[in-house]
């Protein structure tokens, strides 16, 4: 039997951060529901790519490895030759569409795009030809678009709902109301409901950005408030290496502190149940929150992590904007204080939050029952 003829061949590219391509993912879910004979497939960096493994919403996957992240110079010289080998691959597949899932203007990707199209010109917003969809500049520039999606009047929108503006290009209308999740890996099995055992709650302590690290102090101060509230175990995701890595600080020093001040506070009471869990990669990390119940941590890849798992979040902001970047369906709360650093934020003001989000997600009934049962 003839394999059927998809109804569109559609190139989603989302190369930058593991943030970014999360937020991609509720545009991707759209496009499924709306084009269920179409083939979907994504061009992802070896970096983000764990993301995607199980989405059912897509039919393939295309992995590159960036120079940067190639583990010698002879490495990067062969990242570079397979870069170029799976580009022709694409070409040869003659896609429809080739999507450029982020909401800037860049005439590079622009020209990869070109390339993989391999000649031929979309007509506008019918779906006839083939076409490059992407965003104009912000000054209304669109060169080498076929398909311009327009960036007016984002303010005050979420990042994920200005993705969402792609699908105007395959005359669909982004909902109002009901708006397509976040996902990560294979989660449409979830049921959301919590497992058994005391509630488990994640403290993320990594960083990149300075702005956004929560000293340790703070974070031990908490795990011992939160204690008070019923049978509670921590699980608290680092990352192994050096503090001064200018690509990905590490924190051998901050678990180092952290583990003293830990066992300090336990010799004056109740010891504090934690498990210190090393995330080697994005396939560890996503692993890791996906045993938790909910998670405390900066703005980053782990707290849109978090949202694609569906877990409750108490999101920590420093210099970037809740409105833009807050996690998206899911329940959380978002701080953030006038300095724009995270290192100002207070310890009540946390707890204020967790005593929030944890009843309104029916984890106080869940640490006093294991309570009553210690």
């Amino acid at each position: 039997m003839t394999p059927k003829k998809p109804s569109r061949k559609i190139l989603v590219v989302r190369r930058e951060n593991i943030g970014d391509l999360i937020l991609t993912t509720p545009l991707i879910t759209l496009l499924r529901t709306h084009l269920p004979d179409a083939y979907i497939a994504a061009l992802v960096n070896s970096y983000n790519a764990p993301v995607l493994a199980g989405n059912c919403d897509i039919d393939d996957v295309f992995i590159y490895t960036k120079g940067k992240h190639a583990d010698s110079w002879w490495g990067s010289i062969v990242a570079r030759y397979q870069l170029v080998r799976l580009f022709v691959a694409l070409r040869g597949m003659q896609f429809d569409d080739v999507i450029l899932a982020e909401p800037t203007y860049t005439p590079r990707n622009i020209r990869l795009a070109r390339f993989i199209l391999g000649g031929g010109r979309g007509h506008g917003g019918g779906l006839g030809g083939r076409r490059v969809v992407g965003f104009e500049h912000d000054n209304a520039t669109h060169a080498g678009l076929d398909f311009v999606v327009a960036k007016t009047a984002i303010d005050g929108l979420h990042q994920a709902q200005i993705m969402l503006r792609v699908a105007h290009a395959y005359d669909i209308t982004p909902p109002i109301g009901d708006m397509p999740a976040c996902r990560v890996g294979s989660v449409s099995d979830r049921d959301g409901t919590t497992r058994g055992g005391p509630l488990r709650v994640g403290l993320h302590i990594s960083a990149r950005k300075p702005s956004q690290r929560w000293p340790v102090a703070p974070f031990a101060a908490l795990a011992g408030q939160i204690q008070t509230r019923g049978a509670v175990k921590f699980r608290v995701f680092w990352s192994p290496g050096a503090a001064d890595n200018a690509l990905h600080p590490g924190d051998d020093e901050k678990v180092g502190a952290l583990r003293a001040l830990l066992a300090a506070s336990a010799d004056g009471g109740e010891p504090i149940d934690v498990e210190f869990v090393q995330t080697v990669d994005l396939a560890s990390l996503i692993c890791a929150v996906d045993d938790v119940d909910m998670l405390i941590c900066a703005d980053g890849g782990a707290m849109h992590i978090a949202a694609g798992l569906g877990k409750p979040i108490v999101a920590l902001f420093g210099d970037s904007d809740p409105i833009r970047w807050r996690p998206w369906g899911v329940p959380h709360r978002t701080l953030q204080v006038p300095s724009r650093d995270v290192a100002s934020i207070a310890v009540s003001t946390v707890m204020t939050a967790y005593d929030e989000l944890a009843p309104e997600c029916g984890f106080l009934a869940k640490t006093r029952t294991n309570e009553s049962e210690i």
